[in-house]
């Protein structure tokens, strides 16, 4: 039996009308359970053509910013997080990372909340079995980024115990050690850490793990002048969409743009509403 890669899958159509349960929507690509609560969806190789490479870094610009200051803040390595979010995603291609799901990493949704019913393939007692899973959905890839922080700040409620402590900063000695960690208990892939290793390295994702990373823009001035700026119309920020893009279609400048919408850090996110 061959096994078709995730974002082989992917591409099949699927009349969601057909579907004996509601909200179902095709999952496909190969499971690997490595927690109660996070499913990985990774495929079996990591991408190398010229579309894959375009959208890893797309996915990249959308979440680098975010995925450096949720990761700093909780102990955790940006650049393990950037590369979790590219393998399990499809470099965002997959339908569970799309819209309107925002489900970057596979998580399950066990504990209520908005969900979406996948089927998906699972390697159970020595086969891969085809079940249907209920998976949280989010409002944006912002949502994602912090749940799975806390999936990996956890602690068992079984043991007590912190599940992923191994794969934290205060814990380990590089995103190595991190990604060792992971293998064989978020994913059961022995490969997981290669893989995770090669899009840091690939990407230069270790530059999202300096703390000062999304703060940088932050300048100092020495003037009093306050500018007052009139909303005139609404925008929802879409995927690929950068403060600079945004302004220059509605012909304002990103300054207004962040002072308006109290942005902090230049950092916009897919479904935030913004005042032009």
């Amino acid at each position: 039996m061959v096994v078709k890669t995730r974002s082989e899958r992917h591409k099949k159509n699927i009349d969601p009308r057909k579907s004996p349960l509601k909200n179902m929507v095709p999952l496909v690509g190969i499971a690997m359970v490595g927690a109660p609560t996070v499913i990985s969806l990774a495929p079996s190789t990591v991408y190398a053509n010229e579309d894959g490479v375009a959208n890893a870094q797309s996915l990249i610009n959308q979440i680098g910013t975010a995925a450096s200051e949720i990761a700093n803040q909780n102990d955790l390595y940006a650049s393990v997080m950037i590369a979790q979010a590219l393998l399990e995603s499809g470099n965002g291609s997959s339908v569970l990372s799309s819209a309107p799901y925002y489900n970057l990493f596979g998580v399950k949704a066990y504990n209520g909340g908005a969900t979406v019913w996948l089927p998906t393939q699972e390697y159970l007692n020595g086969q891969w079995v085809t079940m249907t899973e209920p998976f949280r959905q989010y409002n944006s890839y912002y949502e994602s980024l912090v749940d799975h922080a806390n999936v990996l700040l956890a602690s068992s409620s079984v043991t007590g115990q912190a599940r992923y402590a191994g794969a934290w900063k205060s814990q380990t000695t590089s995103y190595y050690d991190a990604t060792a960690y992971l293998t064989g208990r978020y994913a059961t892939d022995p490969n997981y850490n290669q893989k995770l290793n090669s899009l840091i390295q690939r990407y230069n994702l270790t530059q999202y793990d300096t703390p000062s990373y999304y703060t940088q823009t932050t300048t100092t001035t020495t003037t009093t002048t306050t500018t007052t700026y009139q909303a005139t119309a609404t925008y929802t920020v879409a995927q690929g969409d950068t403060l600079w893009g945004i302004a220059q279609k509605f012909g304002v400048s990103v300054d207004q743009l962040v002072a308006q919408n109290n942005i902090s850090g230049e950092l916009i996110v897919v479904g935030q509403q913004l005042s032009i």
